[in-house]
């Protein structure tokens, strides 16, 4: 009987000290959000008061001047490059633009219901950002526990590409649609996982792989074939509604496959794109910590750019070595596909094109960097004065115009 009401008496305590755990760790994210988005919004408006600019090509000229310094320091930085797209579709559609079809549809469409501004597509980004912190800790702490989501949390906010997630980028949008689609599904809510994969593959082509993830993560849960195909096909929805707008659009429904070649797309063997890739990235690593060069003025040059990529291909490659063992079929499922995109598909000038934004495409990298953290305290230190460094100095370069990923 004493035993009883001593387990009672520990359960209540448990369930009333929950909603405040809860609670406590709601403010811990909420503060890792500001703090990181602070950390990148410090930088990259220092920069670009101080440091010189490159030149931005926008779409067709279209874009209208932003303002004066203030705003542009503070808010118009994170419309570089693929953001001027982003806004130009936001405030003017495809318009018959057969290059604009590579820029999957749901963020601009999103921009316009909220006025078509750097405004919009910055309070998009930045509110996607806070849902993705939040559902990436509830799906981590369900899947290898509170710790391990705490690290989780804290690599993806923090990893040194992490400014795309302020951008007029996608990332932010499609991390919190993917992260949601899996952790609804391991939550055996396959009609929400469903829409939320339709949703992702509508803002980024990457959306289609999350169809190999479901299917396994529900047979696995359900040992039902033809239910894990049904609930997978969400991804195929999202892709055929865009293919029927660009049908409509353009009279061509792949339209969006074959403009890759204007960026210079192409097929290549990954040993042919992995030995390219370490040549130029030898080559455009001299005069690599000269800042004057790296960020001299007028049009950009990405002389760094090559070597960045390589980089992070390098370290995401012996992630996966180490500790990619430890991640679930279901997210490889995933990520196999997703780095075949990279590695068999180079750009011709930049084999590794775009790689160190990508790796939150490939977010099961992420994962795996944050368990290795976990479980050896003892790389942190070493994780996070380079992740910080890089971070910073990627963060200017962007700023001021002179890097593009």
């Amino acid at each position: 009987m004493g035993q009883d009401m001593s387990t009672t008496r520990e359960t209540l305590q448990e369930s009333h000290s929950a909603p405040v755990r809860n609670v406590a760790h709601g403010a811990l994210l909420a503060f890792l959000v500001l703090l990181s988005r602070l950390f990148f919004e410090e930088i990259g408006t220092l920069a670009y008061i101080y440091l010189p600019h490159a030149w931005v090509d926008s779409p067709q000229g279209e874009i209208p001047p932003h303002g004066g310094l203030w705003f542009q320091s503070l808010v118009g930085i994170w419309a570089h490059w693929d953001g001027y797209w982003y806004l130009s579709i936001a405030q003017y559609g495809y318009k018959g633009r057969t290059a604009s079809s590579a820029f999957f549809p749901l963020y601009p469409w999103i921009m316009h219901l909220l006025g078509s501004s750097i405004w919009a597509g910055v309070s998009v980004s930045m509110v996607c950002f806070g849902a993705s912190v939040g559902v990436l800790y509830l799906w981590v702490a369900r899947e290898w526990g509170v710790r391990a989501a705490w690290m989780a949390v804290v690599v993806y906010a923090f990893f040194p590409t992490g400014y795309y997630l302020n951008a007029v980028y996608t990332e932010s949008l499609y991390m919190a649609l993917a992260f949601g689609t899996l952790y609804a599904a391991r939550q055996r809510h396959y009609w929400a996982a469903f829409i939320l994969a339709s949703l992702a593959t509508l803002t980024s082509i990457y959306g289609m792989l999350l169809a190999l993830s479901l299917f396994v993560l529900v047979w696995k849960q359900e040992r039902r074939f033809w239910r894990a195909v049904g609930f997978s096909l969400g991804s195929v929805l999202g892709l055929l509604v865009y293919m029927a707008f660009l049908t409509w659009r353009f009279h061509d429904p792949l339209i969006f496959q074959s403009v890759q070649s204007d960026w210079g797309r192409h097929f290549a063997w990954p040993w042919v794109t992995l030995s390219t890739a370490f040549h130029d990235a030898w080559v455009s690593c001299q005069g690599l910590w000269n800042f004057p060069l790296l960020f001299q003025s007028g049009p950009a040059r990405g002389g760094a750019v090559n070597f960045y990529n390589m980089i992070f291909m390098a370290a995401s490659l012996v992630v996966l070595a180490v500790w990619g063992w430890r991640l679930p079929l279901y997210l490889w499922a995933y990520l196999a596909p997703a780095l075949a995109v990279t590695l068999f598909f180079p750009a011709y000038n930049q084999p590794l094109m775009s790689f160190p934004r990508l790796v939150y495409e490939n977010f099961p990298i992420l994962l795996a960097a944050a368990m290795a953290l976990d479980r050896h305290p003892r790389w942190r230190w070493v994780y996070w004065a380079v992740s910080l460094y890089l971070g910073a100095l990627l963060t200017a370069l962007f700023a001021t115009a002179h890097w593009v990923a």
